[in-house]
C-alpha cells in the first residue's frame, strides 16, 4: 500500500523559499487507500507542510478534514507544499 508523507515545516528561509531544517515534526507515513484517513494534528509551531504522496491521490486540509475525488488532487512522486494552521490535519484518499 502507498503511504502519503507529511513533514511539517514553521519556516520557508530566505529568499529561493525553501523550507527551513531541520523540520517541527515528521509525522508517521499516513497509509493511501480508497477511504478518507486523517493525520494527526498539526505541531503548535507548524505553520507549512510538505506533502510526498507515493500514488496518485487527493487531500483536504482543516479542523476535521475528509478528503473526497474533488479534493485536491496529488500526483504521486512530487513534493507539495502548502501553508497551514497549528492543529490542522490533512486527510488523503486514493484516486480513482
Amino acid at each position: 500500500m502507498a503511504n502519503l508523507h507529511i513533514t511539517e515545516l514553521f519556516d520557508i528561509a530566505g529568499p529561493m523559499q525553501i523550507p527551513q531544517m531541520p523540520p517541527v515534526v515528521e509525522q508517521t507515513p499516513l497509509a493511501i487507500a480508497g477511504a478518507s484517513a486523517a493525520s494527526v494534528a498539526f505541531s503548535a509551531r507548524t505553520r507549512f507542510i510538505c506533502l510526498t504522496p507515493k500514488a496518485d491521490c487527493h487531500v483536504a486540509v482543516g479542523d476535521t478534514p475528509v478528503a473526497t475525488a474533488k479534493s485536491k488532487p496529488l500526483t504521486a512522486g512530487q513534493d507539495y507544499y502548502f501553508g497551514v494552521s497549528p492543529g490542522h490535519k490533512v486527510a488523503v484518499i486514493a484516486a480513482s
